[in-house]
């Protein structure tokens, strides 16, 4: 079951892929079928089987030979790695496909947001709105309650020092209050701040980045939600 859940977790990779590419663009996540970013020649069951492809196609493409970003077999293989190990703590439940969902939008605006610093509501909002269902089943009224303290603090933070924090920050904060709670969430923002400290000592130090050098938040923050929720990592004690 493992296997299957790993293998089923890589073929949503390759489906995230296309959302990555196609939604910035403004171009339909189902029609036209696959075709290269470069050439834009179309592709091929054998050129589209999820990580097996760019193996066997060496990172090249078949077509025009231009090489295949490493973003398609390392988004698949975090993916399957996701999907497992939610298996891993929740089974065949409810809460593992409400989290491997919410995942898997939240690694779609991760990438974008990498690449455009821009975390787009055709991808929070569903994540918004399955965390609140979720919510209601499972963390009413308390989560609902960190929801609304969080998405203040980090409305108040992105207007007072203006373009730390955007709109889709906040949108991202409430969607890991709804499923984690408080504490939880604390926890993720305290290590997405010390991750993003520790990058951006790192680009002002090899990469002469000044102080002023915009940098996204949602990328620290999501991979440090799936950290927490899938290792349950906690930077403090809970009190007793």
């Amino acid at each position: 079951m493992t296997v299957f859940i790993f293998l089923f977790g890589v073929i949503i990779g390759s489906f995230l892929n296309v959302c990555i590419y196609r939604i910035p663009e403004g171009i339909s996540i189902v029609t036209p079928g696959s075709f290269c970013p470069r050439c834009k020649h179309p592709l091929s069951w054998r050129d589209n089987i999820p990580l097996f492809s760019y193996i066997f196609l060496r990172g090249r493409c078949r077509y025009c030979n231009n090489k295949i970003s490493l973003q398609y077999p390392l988004v698949e293989f975090i993916t399957g790695m996701i999907f497992l190990l939610f298996y891993l703590k929740f089974g065949l439940s409810f809460s593992f496909f409400v989290f491997i969902t919410v995942a898997s939008l939240l690694l779609i605006a991760m990438f974008i947001d990498l690449k455009f610093m821009l975390l787009p509501d055709i991808v929070m909002l569903p994540g918004i709105i399955i965390s609140i269902i979720y919510a209601l089943i499972y963390g009413f009224p308390y989560n609902f309650i960190s929801a609304l303290g969080f998405a203040v603090a980090f409305y108040a933070l992105g207007a007072i020092f203006k373009g730390g924090l955007g709109f889709g920050d906040v949108e991202l904060i409430v969607i890991i209050s709804l499923l984690l709670g408080f504490y939880e969430t604390l926890s993720v923002v305290i290590l997405s701040s010390l991750i993003g400290t520790i990058y951006g000592l790192y680009l002002i130090k090899k990469e002469n980045a000044g102080m002023r050098t915009k940098i996204p938040f949602g990328p620290f923050l999501i991979s440090s939600f799936l950290l927490v929720s899938i290792f349950n990592i906690q930077v403090f004690y809970l009190p007793h």
